[in-house]
């Protein structure tokens, strides 16, 4: 019997299963895309001392099919690393737990945590590709995990068409209606990073997938810099990671000057 003919076949059908394994893989991976910049402030710094400022970071990811039930549709995981000459002090405000936070408008926020708060911003979700969600952001201090210090990623939103919601005035701001708790973990990186704040299982905590997040982190000495590096460049990278498990990692630098 000659079985050429049939092993033939099957070789060229697992040539074409091969080919779209690979072309599905590649569509899967582009279902999303992100990008992200920073800034520290003052690009001044010294050589060898830590010097506070304010760091600044914008998230920006879009979704070719929004959803978190959507392979690809929703981040699940972002890893922001620091550069090694940057310092985060989680002892320069007190801690709030997050037990305080959940469910609560900014004011009530506020009102438990203000202290602790070391950062605010606006970001907004995708309403499953019908409309957009704005919201408002807020950073607080929080308590050790596992010997790493933790920061909760407070988000008041306003789930509606039209979205409309005022970031002002905090401590006195009861807009919105819902709140979205997020927890990132700064954990040990390797050089030229010296942290990563990991902020995991996004999509349990968010209802819709998040797109945008603006913030700025500036509270006494909660985070300082060094201007140490030779090339005299500070360095952070961004990691995605969405639930259809694939990543996307972005690199940025700022110059910085000794002074």
């Amino acid at each position: 019997m000659n079985l050429k003919p049939r092993r033939r076949k099957y070789v060229l059908l697992g040539v074409a299963c091969a080919c779209v394994l690979a072309v599905a893989g590649v569509a899967l991976a582009a279902n999303a895309s992100s990008t992200f910049t920073f800034k520290f402030s003052p690009a001044t710094a010294p050589k060898t001392t830590f010097k506070p400022g304010s760091l600044m970071v914008n998230l920006d990811t879009h979704y070719t099919n929004p959803g978190n039930n959507v392979p690809g549709g929703a981040t699940e995981r972002t890893q922001i690393f620091l550069d090694k000459n940057f310092k985060i002090n989680p002892n320069a405000t007190p801690k709030c737990s997050p037990t305080k936070l959940a469910g609560k408008s900014m004011a009530q926020a506020m009102k438990a945590c203000g202290d602790a708060r070391v950062g605010k911003g606006t970001a907004t979700a995708n309403a499953n590709g019908a409309f957009i969600i704005n919201g408002c952001v807020l950073l607080f201090n929080g308590p050790t995990q596992s010997g790493n210090p933790t920061l909760n990623v407070f988000t008041r939103i306003r789930a509606a068409n039209p979205s409309v919601i005022s970031c002002d005035d905090p401590a006195h701001n009861n807009q919105g209606n819902g709140t979205v708790l997020l927890k990132g973990v700064l954990k040990p990186a390797t050089a030229p990073y010296g942290k990563v704040l990991d902020v995991n299982h996004i999509t349990q905590s968010a209802s819709f997938p998040l797109e945008v997040f603006k913030t700025t982190i500036s509270k006494g000495n909660y985070v300082s810099a060094k201007c140490a590096a030779a090339d005299r460049l500070w360095r952070m990278k961004t990691t995605w990671t969405y639930n259809n498990n694939t990543k996307k990692t972005v690199s940025k630098t700022q110059p910085c000057t000794v002074g």
